[in-house]
């Protein structure tokens, strides 16, 4: 038997473990991930799968494990680095498990779109649901609907206990501060994210209590909306309106920060001679920045791993547990942070001491 001739038709694991020389077990085990197989056997079974392109059939393998291979999220704000970083890695931790991966987008903040999504993937007999939503709602009825489907919930809150993955973004802001507060900034503003956002609330949050801690007043708040240009127009109203009381910004996330940077230029306020700032995600852009953003790391390969070890426990299991994982984020220290030194020069009042409160 030739490879050849394997090419020109449908490819069965017979055919692969006939051409490898080993049984169709063997094959199976390779083609699974399941220990117990030889390097070199698996290195030789690997080579001849590339080779003549086989692709495991996965309506077959459900049907004879009784058992569904699909993993689906239900996910929203795609266009987001951080939910779109998520899905790319719950699918690429899927893969490497040897499942197929779905997921139902939502295009608003409503039970009723959630629950479609949800509905829509348990028709197509998925084997479990990871939900991944920025909002803090109650969703208790998605119990009743998934009560046969494991269901995880990814760094969500949903007024229920389930099993749960977490980053901690409550302490990743705390962190954030922290590090400002070290190199001797006492006065330290905040651009907050969305105020519906669970990940806006919580580095919200962490930011005030760890000035808190230290028995620092916190400075001045001002909103904007995870983009670039919501960062650069807050950063002006900063500028405008609080200039001389903050030395160092902690900003809810990196595309913001990069706004502020703009901002910043433009009313010629050296970054970080003259101010301080921290992002929030290490986007991969965030040490291209001028000059490059110190940021708070989020894992998101952990988190898509995590996540579906959680769902496939659930899965060999047969029974819901309350299980929570957390993962902690920690500090990418680049060159938008600097020791408070020297004096702050004000656009328009002239030259102004750190920490001094012009009115």
């Amino acid at each position: 038997m030739r490879l050849s001739d394997k090419k020109k038709k449908s490819v069965t694991i017979r055919d692969v473990a006939a051409l490898t020389g080993v049984s169709y077990q063997t094959v199976s085990r390779v083609i699974n991930r399941m220990p117990e197989v030889a390097a070199a056997t698996r290195a030789r079974v690997q080579q001849v799968v590339a080779e003549v392109g086989f692709r495991p059939n996965m309506t077959a393998r459900q049907l004879a494990s009784k058992r569904s291979t699909i993993v689906g999220l239900v996910t929203f704000a795609t266009s987001f680095y951080g939910p779109s970083q998520i899905m790319v890695n719950i699918e690429q931790a899927s893969k490497e498990l040897g499942l197929s991966f779905m997921f139902s987008g939502i295009i608003e903040q409503s039970t009723q779109y959630i629950r479609r999504a949800v509905d829509e993937l348990c028709s197509h007999q998925v084997c479990g649901i990871l939900i991944h939503l920025p909002w803090e709602m109650d969703l208790r009825d998605l119990q009743i609907v998934c009560r046969n489907v494991p269901l995880i919930a990814v760094d969500s809150d949903f007024g229920f206990e389930c099993p749960s993955v977490f980053v901690n973004q409550e302490l990743g802001s705390r962190e954030a501060t922290r590090y400002l507060i070290q190199l001797g900034h006492e006065r330290i503003a905040h651009i907050r994210g969305p105020a519906p956002w669970r990940a806006a609330r919580l580095r919200y949050v962490g930011w005030q209590k760890e000035l808190k801690a230290a028995r620092l007043p916190p400075g001045p708040v001002v909103d904007g909306d995870w983009t670039a240009e919501s960062g650069f127009e807050a950063t002006q109203r900063l500028i405008t309106n609080r200039w001389g009381k903050f030395t160092a910004v902690v900003v809810a996330n990196d595309q913001m920060a990069l706004g502020a940077i703009r901002a910043f230029e433009e009313n010629s306020i050296r970054i970080p001679q003259e101010i301080s700032l921290v992002g929030f995600d290490d986007i991969p852009e965030a040490g291209f920045f001028r000059p490059p953003l110190s940021t708070i790391k989020q894992d998101f390969a952990a988190l898509g791993r995590l996540s579906i070890q959680c769902l496939t426990a659930q899965v060999d299991q047969n029974r819901a547990t309350s299980s929570i994982h957390t993962i902690s984020p920690f500090l990418i220290e680049r060159e938008s942070t600097a020791p408070l030194a020297g004096i702050l020069r004000s656009p328009k009042e002239g030259r102004t001491r750190p920490g001094s409160h012009p009115d």
